[in-house]
């Protein structure tokens, strides 16, 4: 049997190198992501024989005990199928079928060839992750942006002299933060409730809380001297980025064009891939990301052991 533990914040430097090598650029498959998503996945971690295993502990059912697929070296066959075969027995001793969330599309593969016939598997296309080249969104070329070209001169245009973008580096700018997020939170539930926005308030003020400690790094925006807006995010591996929380106000039109360029202008010089996570099947959401052409999608896929018959 697995054993697992919560996630600790002091366990970031021994179990990064584990989600950088082998984490595919997949925003779940992220320390910080599972850090401060802790109050909706519950998640419980476990290294063992060179895997680094984790628990969905709060969306486990009576039936199912849910994982994400381990973390550690694909090039030997043996060991994933020794791998995953450890979490089916894990699943097994607590009485349950094992579930994997989050799949990425050579995972899924794999799981296919190695276990025929084992395993249910759904692409989840509400779940797949947006990966686009840096300078697509630094520098926003061609004709396929000129639109965004566009918006963001006229907003430059419209606020000269009057805003200006600073990249967070003290602790005095991470606490101005959270009076513009409670504003921001307060005047979105006025329009429409939604249990995922408490959720991620939640993994917000976790972040803010551990900003420098998780490594986490963004930008700011003020017009006429007050906040109107920010992100940030974290690196994924060497070469991609995620970018986790962006929020304006929407009353300056435009401004979430500005904070998509100027954080990856501001934060994530030398990174080649910047990763705009899911859209969770929200329309407008979607159509957001598409409209900067994304140079591929992170396909995901959910997976469940079959049920004998």
């Amino acid at each position: 049997m697995l054993c697992f533990a919560p996630l600790t914040i002091s366990e970031k430097e021994s179990l990064q190198p584990y989600y950088y090598a082998y984490g595919e650029g997949s925003c779940q498959h992220s320390f910080v992501s599972s850090f401060c998503m802790n109050g909706k996945y519950g998640d419980q971690v476990c290294v063992h024989a060179g895997c680094l295993y984790t628990l969905r502990s709060n969306v486990c059912t009576e039936r199912e005990r849910v994982y994400l697929f381990p973390l550690g070296d694909r090039s030997r066959e043996n060991a994933v199928r020794r791998a995953v075969e450890t979490v089916l027995e894990d699943a097994h001793e607590h009485g349950c079928r094992a579930r994997f969330e989050t799949v990425t599309e050579s995972a899924a593969e794999l799981l296919r060839r190695l276990f025929p016939g084992c395993f249910q598997i759904e692409e989840k296309r509400d779940y797949s992750e947006y990966l686009y080249a840096h300078d697509k969104l630094a520098l926003l070329p061609g004709h396929a942006m000129a639109s965004k070209r566009h918006d963001i001169a006229t907003f430059e245009r419209q606020y000269a002299g009057r805003y200006r973008v600073r990249r967070i580096e003290t602790q005095e700018q991470v606490n101005e933060i959270r009076p513009f997020q409670a504003w921001w939170k307060a005047e979105k539930m006025a329009r429409e409730e939604d249990v995922q926005l408490e959720r991620e308030d939640e993994a917000i003020r976790t972040g803010l809380a551990h900003f420098f400690e998780l490594g986490l790094s963004g930008i700011l925006v003020y017009i006429d001297g007050k906040l109107a807006g920010y992100a940030y995010g974290a690196r994924l591996s060497d070469d991609c980025y995620d970018v986790m929380i962006e929020k304006g106000n929407r009353d300056a039109e435009d401004i979430y064009k500005i904070l998509n360029r100027d954080l990856v202008r501001l934060c994530c010089g030398g990174i080649d891939w910047i990763n705009r996570e899911e859209d969770l099947g929200v329309e407008g959401l979607r159509k957001a990301k598409l409209s900067y052409k994304p140079d591929r999608l992170v396909r995901k896929f959910s997976v469940r052991e079959a049920v004998e018959e």
